[in-house]
């Protein structure tokens, strides 16, 4: 399949592109879609993109080959589990032999220099972030869906404005709900990167939507209140927050910080950076039109009955660049497929997405593994061998302390120096802000085991590793 037969393809699954078609859903034939129609869709859809990145990216080609899995061996969504799973490290593995972009999104040079939007990138996953160019149809599409979900949460145009916190940087996260809010004519703030001046713009710019990581929406509430404000009181009405699983009890504290509804954003950079997974006020929705979620065993990466935990894999069936085919993300969660309450057909997550299948910390929505912390403190010569990761909570925000043996030959007086430049290291390759504290060489145990060099000593509710 060619690339304009994929995106004419993709265009004509668009409903409602520009504005909503109804008072309650933005695409009604597709938001309450029979459920034959929507595994259709799928369906015409998965074929397409089998066959586009078979064509176009070496990765998932080569896999398909071991497999001795041709395109059109691929007739519908019965066929999906003869497809080769993908996962982050194969991602890595290829990025190291293929720099800079490696082979695993279908993107060709000259198109992302002629056609290209913004190159986005993981957050701290391995030494090496892995980056996903995307285009200016893949903007629209973002647009689109994120419209559909905002849509889903009850903001409206003539009614709300938008406060975002963060910092425009080269991760997904709130991008595409940006582009989103523009399509709906929502007004945007920008939160700029500093919690007090948020505070001050909350006041004077009387947002009624904020979106943050849970945690930070937390924070932002109690500084709000150390400087003399009244969360409760202000203009905020809906709190929309992402990049950290959101247990109930988290939930229920930022509404009562905020007197105000919680709504959910879910997705990842390789496969759903534009809104796969959406808060209606009932349940958690992942869009079915565009994406196609499973969950699988996360040893055997078989599917699991359905009504039982498991692993999510994403199918992206609305892009460009990156039409992954079934990535695995990780996160647990269960599948319903009854219609929700709101009207709605699409696949639920019931309860939400928590805890990762492997060694993988989430920080204040950042997620990254030991190892890219060790690549940090590694490359510092002044630093001794033995290091440890300190993960608590302060206010009800993540702290991440890092704790580390100076060199030998460093004196006490060069220690605090030396702490502040690791911490700044630390911010600029893997963006969050860590405490340092230097020790004295042979301060920390040794042992003949394999070190464990990560304390979090998070509430269970809280913990993300």
């Amino acid at each position: 399949m060619t690339r304009r037969e994929w995106l004419a393809l993709l265009e004509r699954e668009v409903e409602n592109p520009d504005a909503p078609g109804g008072e309650r859903l933005w695409a009604p034939a597709l938001d309450a879609a029979p459920r034959e129609r929507l595994r259709e869709i799928q369906g015409r859809k998965l074929v397409a993109a089998v066959s586009y990145m078979h064509a176009r990216s070496a990765l998932f080609r080569a896999k398909c080959e071991r497999l001795g899995l041709e395109p059109g061996d691929v007739r519908g969504v019965d066929d999906l589990t003869k497809l080769p799973i993908t996962t982050k490290e194969e991602m890595s593995r290829d990025l190291a032999e293929h720099p800079p972009f490696g082979t695993y999104t279908a993107l060709s040079d000259d198109e992302w220099l002629a056609e290209g939007w913004q190159v986005f990138q993981t957050s701290g996953t391995t030494g090496t972030p892995r980056p996903f160019r995307y285009t200016a149809f893949d903007r629209r599409m973002w647009a689109w869906t994120d419209a559909r979900a905002l849509y889903a949460m009850g903001i409206r145009s003539g009614r709300d404005v938008a406060l975002l916190c963060f910092g425009y940087g080269p991760h997904v996260a709130m991008w595409g709900m940006n582009y989103g809010f523009q399509l709906m004519s929502v007004p945007v703030v920008p939160g700029g990167v500093d919690t007090r001046t948020r505070c001050y713009l909350i006041d004077r710019y009387r947002p009624t939507v904020i979106a943050a990581t849970p945690s930070y929406a937390l924070h932002l509430a109690a500084t709000m209140r150390e400087a003399g404000g009244d969360p409760p009181a202000s203009s905020v009405r809906r709190v929309i927050v992402m990049g950290e699983p959101t247990p109930s009890t988290s939930e229920r504290r930022i509404a009562a910080a905020w007197d105000a509804e919680v709504h959910q954003f879910y997705g990842c950079t390789e496969a759903a950076p534009s809104c796969g997974g959406y808060t209606c006020g009932h349940e958690l929705h992942v869009m079915e039109d565009t994406h196609l979620l499973e969950t699988v065993d996360p040893d055997t990466l078989q599917p699991v009955p359905e009504g039982e935990p498991g692993v999510a894999v994403v199918t992206n069936l609305c892009s460009d660049s990156s039409p992954q085919i079934r990535f695995l993300i990780g996160d647990y969660t269960t599948l319903a497929y009854e219609p929700c309450t709101c009207g709605r057909t699409h696949v639920r997550a019931v309860g939400g997405f928590s805890g990762r299948s492997d060694d993988m910390l989430n920080v204040r929505g950042v997620t990254l593994f030991p190892s890219a912390i060790e690549d940090v403190l590694r490359g510092v010569p002044d630093l001794g061998e033995e290091f440890q990761i300190v993960l608590t909570t302060h206010d009800e925000l993540d702290e991440l302390t890092l704790v580390a043996e100076a060199a030998p030959a460093v004196r006490n007086a060069d220690y605090e120096p030396l702490a502040h430049r690791v911490a700044d290291l630390v911010r600029a390759r893997l963006e969050l802000r860590a405490v340092v504290e230097i020790l004295p060489p042979g301060t920390l145990p040794r042992t003949e085991l394999k070190a464990k060099r990560v304390r979090d000593e998070r509430p269970a509710s809280a913990s993300r590793a």
